[in-house]
Formats: structure tokens, C-alpha cells, sequence
């Protein structure tokens, strides 16, 4: 049976640049969103800017898996039969 490792890394740094209006994925697969000043001096609206961001990155990285997944149990799937 397989297991599976689940990361998160979560970093708020200063930066350039302009401010995002939804989260953009990286080349890497990470999302990354720049809020302004204003926003990362409020708890509630850089909690709000941290959850739409993870909730970008959860959804890929379910469908990524879930993807994998799929085509595993049918490969599989595809070889039971052929056995039988």
C-alpha cells in the first residue's frame, strides 16, 4: 500500500512588484499572491489573502493527485484483466 507525504510551506516576505488580485501560480507549482501594505497590516484581511491562496494550491494538488491516482488504478486495472 502507499503512502503519501503532504507539505505545506507558507511564507510572508516584503517584495516588489505589482499587487495581485487573485493568486498566480508559480513556474514551480507553488501560488504566490503580493497584497499591499495595507492589507498585510490587518489579521483579517491577510488571514483572508493566506486562505485564498492555500485554496488555490489545495485544488491543484488534489486534482494533480487525484489525476495520478486515476491513471494508476487503471493501469493496474488494464493488467488484472489481462492476467485473467
Amino acid at each position: 500500500m502507499n503512502r503519501y507525504r503532504i507539505s505545506v510551506e507558507v511564507k510572508i516576505e516584503a517584495c516588489e512588484g505589482a499587487v495581485d488580485a487573485n493568486p498566480v501560480e508559480q513556474t514551480e507549482g507553488s501560488f504566490r499572491l503580493v497584497i499591499s501594505d495595507e492589507m498585510a497590516s490587518s489579521i483579517d484581511d491577510c488571514e483572508q489573502a493566506l486562505l485564498r491562496t492555500n485554496y488555490a494550491a489545495v485544488r491543484q494538488a488534489l486534482s494533480a493527485h487525484l489525476t495520478e491516482v486515476s491513471k494508476k488504478k487503471a493501469r493496474n486495472g488494464r493488467s488484472a484483466k489481462a492476467e485473467k
